[in-house]
């Protein structure tokens, strides 16, 4: 069978061109990574045989494209190779007429080898196009109304003269399906907008695969931020309950605070970090912050106002803030 999803096309035509740079252990990478994920893809049982030194792997390579696609005659050639099997030369013919046939017949095989475009009759009538979110595929219907072309690789077509043009990729964002793009995420393949690619040292990266890779560092379990948040109630209670009675004072407290409750939470959670527990004890910083200034709150209800609400409003903005960059 043929490349069936805009990935593994890209990536065969990616391995095809590592195999031709002479990249083979690169290429025999690529090529058993589309095996993998598309194990009826016949052009890639076909590189592999190529690229591989094995002569039993290549044997078993060419004979699972065979199965595949018993008609295919890069297959069959390479395992008569491989076996010692003798194709015969094709007979040439002394009429020059014949013999210019026979030319124009060889260089269009060897085109069709090459760049995998299937020629168009001279008569073809009409000429189709299916725009899908992974790019366009082209088809040329001829006058006996069968398919004669298909654009198997998106960026080949043919205009109604029978002449080979080019078919650009439009591709949607996986994210966005209503945004056009150019670009894809340069570990998954997936197609993305500038909206969601994010630059790594490697390349544009999709959101999903950068949260994947931050996982491998985020290590702590439940019961670390139960643990967690046992400790950070009972400090953040008493420094925002001291935060009332220091006055000015609590600018200096309100950093030393933050960041002591942030290291000692970090300590007691066994140095394990969690995606949501710096908003976590964050959040308990400032809970225990306004807890002890709620009778100072209720006093401004009755007429009466003081200085308590702006220094402990100082503290929870300090102290919140030490502690959620301690914990990061």
């Amino acid at each position: 069978m043929e490349a069936s999803t805009p990935r593994i096309r890209s990536m065969l035509r990616q391995a095809d061109k590592v195999a031709d740079a002479g990249k083979r252990a690169a290429a025999t990478k690529l090529y058993r990574q589309i095996i993998d994920e598309a194990p009826d893809t016949v052009a890639a049982w076909i590189g592999l045989a190529g690229v591989i030194s094995d002569e039993n792997e290549k044997e078993l390579a060419y004979r699972q494209a065979l199965t595949l696609d018993p008609g295919n005659e890069a297959a069959q050639r390479g395992l008569d190779s491989l076996l010692g099997i003798e194709v015969p030369d094709e007979i040439e013919s002394t009429d020059p007429d014949d013999a210019g046939r026979n030319g124009a017949i060889e260089e269009k095989e060897f085109k069709n080898s090459q760049a995998a475009i299937i020629d168009l009759p001279e008569d073809a009538e009409k000429l189709t196009k299916r725009e899908s979110t992974s790019g366009l595929t082209t088809e040329v219907l001829g006058s006996d109304g069968q398919v004669n072309a298909a654009g198997d690789d998106p960026h080949l077509g043919h205009d109604h003269s029978g002449e080979i043009t080019a078919v650009e990729d439009i591709l949607f964002c996986a994210n966005h399906p209503s945004r056009k793009t150019h670009l894809r995420c340069n570990r998954c393949g997936k197609p993305i907008c500038s909206s969601c690619a994010q630059p790594t040292p490697v390349g544009y990266r999709c959101p999903e695969c950068i949260r994947e890779h931050e996982d491998i560092f985020y290590t702590a379990t439940a019961l670390d931020y139960v643990i967690a948040a046992l400790v950070a109630v009972p400090l953040s209670l008493l420094a925002g309950w001291l935060a009332t009675f220091l006055g000015f004072f609590t600018i200096f407290l309100g950093a030393f605070a933050g960041s002591l409750i942030g290291r000692v939470v970090f300590r007691v959670a066994g140095r394990r970090r969690g995606r949501w527990m710096p908003q976590m004890v964050g959040a308990i910083v400032v809970i225990g912050g306004i807890l002890p200034a709620i009778p100072f709150l209720l006093a401004i209800f009755f007429g009466g106002f003081s200085l308590q609400i702006i220094w402990s409003g100082i503290y929870i903005f300090a102290a919140a803030g030490a502690a959620y960059y301690q914990m990061r």
